[in-house]
């Protein structure tokens, strides 16, 4: 079953909207971003940037962009802005948008940035996103009052709809992370974590994926490689969660083959998947920082 992860954002959004507007309150996103001068990169940032922009609007929350392109002389250069920014009154929740490109120095060489570093810049009662480390720290020892990673949340409530025995049973389950990201793979196995899930695999590039993919009960891939997972590789009755984006001819491809469908119970479609989805579960957050703090 192909699951409709936009009927889901959809009716999510509509219920956030409506919560918004009857609190009253006046809340905003920041989202720090800057440019790798490279129009592909660059436009498949402008991708998930226009998302958010557009879930913002829909359901009444003020999205502010912040460009630290002219600050990524240096580590140190880039982590006091994006304090500043973190720290303005003004933005009740901040997020990086990843992947933050690398820094240009002045004699031509290129260093990669430190992410968690920059990303530990944002106080944990601001993080959206839920990449601060004490955040995900919190939230992978079963603080009852953590957040909840966007992809994590996007993932049980498909569940919730579509397989909720899955979630009961999450224990007993074998999860397979194809892809060891921040925003993707690394939340996926603290969700396992948290979860007392005993056999899990977080995949990195050059791993056998078949090998681990074929027993799984739940798969979540987020590489961006078209077709990395086909139906041979997963076992009838798996559910399979495709984060992975990459731009074809002809338009977006996910790292899933559609073919997968014939064997798996839940698979979630790119475009219109589970992007959507965690894009609508990032601004849930936003809206239940706020309402902590004011205690709405």
């Amino acid at each position: 079953m192909i699951v409709d992860c936009r009927r889901i954002a959809q009716d999510l959004r509509t219920e956030l909207a409506a919560v918004v507007a009857a609190s009253r309150a006046e809340i905003r996103l920041a989202i720090v971003k800057a440019s790798f001068g490279d129009d592909a990169k660059d436009a498949q940032t402008e991708a998930f940037l226009t998302a958010k922009r557009a879930c913002g609007k829909a359901v009444g929350i003020d999205v502010r962009e912040y460009d630290v392109s002219d600050f990524l002389q240096s580590q140190g250069a880039l982590e006091k802005r994006v304090s500043e920014l973190a720290c303005a009154k003004e933005n009740d929740a901040v997020i990086i948008q990843l992947p933050l490109p690398p820094i240009q120095r002045s004699d031509g060489t290129v260093v990669l940035i430190n992410s968690q570093a920059v990303l530990n810049r944002v106080p944990p009662q601001k993080d959206a996103d839920v990449l601060h480390a004490e955040s995900f720290g919190r939230y992978e020892g079963g603080s009852k009052t953590a957040l909840v990673p966007p992809v994590v949340s996007a993932m049980e409530e498909v569940l919730k709809r579509e397989a909720p025995d899955i979630l009961e049973t999450l224990a007993d389950k074998v999860v397979v992370a194809v892809g060891v990201g921040t925003v993707v793979g690394s939340q996926v196995m603290r969700w396992a974590k948290r979860n007392g899930v005993m056999l899990f695999s977080g995949l990195r590039e050059g791993s056998d994926v078949a090998r681990y993919t074929s027993v799984a009960d739940i798969i979540v891939s987020g590489v961006g490689k078209p077709n990395l997972i086909t139906s041979d590789m997963v076992k009838e009755g798996a559910v399979v969660f495709d984060f992975g984006v990459s731009k074809e001819v002809g338009g977006i491809r996910g790292d899933v083959d559609l073919n997968v469908v014939d064997r798996a119970r839940l698979l979630t479609p790119v475009p219109g998947g589970m992007g959507p989805l965690a894009v609508v579960k990032l601004f849930e957050n936003v809206a239940r920082i706020l309402w902590r703090r004011a205690k709405i």
